[in-house]
């Protein structure tokens, strides 16, 4: 009588005896194969997004250069209301709705103007040069973003496709758990059902190749990230439209938003 092949082998030593697993990891194998396919696009963009988000200020200076720096710091800075009425001449049709100055004294007077046409939560900015009370140029901002950071801003939170994409990267942030717990489930039921030990969790099997080394890569490297995919999850919710609006509600029912204080 031949031996029984050894794929046979593995599969019978992977599979988990009893009835927990077949009325539990099956049905976890398959929740988070198919919700990691729907969430897994977003995941990517939004990581990418996410990245290059935080190298925004870089990125400004490169696109930006020229209206949000001036050449050099000469003389003494002339009066705000000067520099106002040089962005408002610029701006004729415009309602000024605030005035930013910087700290940085290469940095440009930024005022920002109310306009017909523009999209909601968009203004036009004019940026002055605080030494000489020259406009140095205007840009279409979105709470004093440039356009560049504006619209990874829009790619990092809904793709840019409007209320179908916010509700999908709310999906995908509440599904995100749910993925990354019932993955580390899936990965420690098949080693214990292996009988291998703890470090098998940890670490990828040693000489694994093919599927086995992919699954393998695959468990260890999901296991490592697990806080960080829970504390993104969490975090992304309390941006999100629905999740959100339940968090802010939450804030303001225990009184636990930031203090305002106002100067008697």
């Amino acid at each position: 009588m031949s031996a029984p092949p050894v794929d046979d082998v593995h599969a019978r030593t992977d599979e988990a005896p009893g009835p927990v697993r077949v009325s539990v990891l099956p049905l976890l194998r398959r929740l988070h194969f198919y919700t990691g396919v729907l969430v897994a696009p977003f995941l990517l963009v939004a990581a990418l997004s996410g990245l290059l988000y935080a190298f925004a200020p870089q990125l400004d200076a490169v696109l930006h250069d020229d209206v949000l720096e001036v050449p050099a710091a000469t003389g003494a800075p002339r009066p705000l209301a000067e520099q106002v009425a040089a962005a408002q001449a610029a701006l004729p049709g415009g309602a000024v709705t605030s005035v930013l100055t910087a700290d940085a004294p290469e940095a440009t007077t930024r005022v920002v103007f109310s306009l017909p046409g523009l999209a909601e939560g968009h203004d036009r900015t004019v940026y002055v040069d605080p030494y000489t009370a020259r406009v140095r140029g205007q840009l279409t901002t979105s709470f004093d973003s440039t356009p560049a950071t504006t619209w990874l801003g829009g790619l990092h939170r809904h793709l840019h496709l409007g209320e179908p994409g916010r509700l999908y990267s709310e999906l995908a942030a509440s599904w995100l758990w749910v993925i990354s717990l019932g993955g580390v489930a899936l990965w420690v039921a098949r080693q214990r059902a292996a009988r291998r030990r703890v470090r098998a969790v940890l670490a990828p099997g040693p000489g694994a190749k093919g599927v086995r080394g992919t699954r393998s890569w695959h468990g260890s490297t999901g296991t490592w990230v697990l806080p960080g995919a829970l504390f993104l999850s969490a975090t992304g919710l309390t941006w999100s439209t629905y999740a959100g609006e339940n968090f802010s509600a939450a804030l303001t029912a225990l009184d636990a938003r930031t203090p305002c204080w106002t100067r008697a």
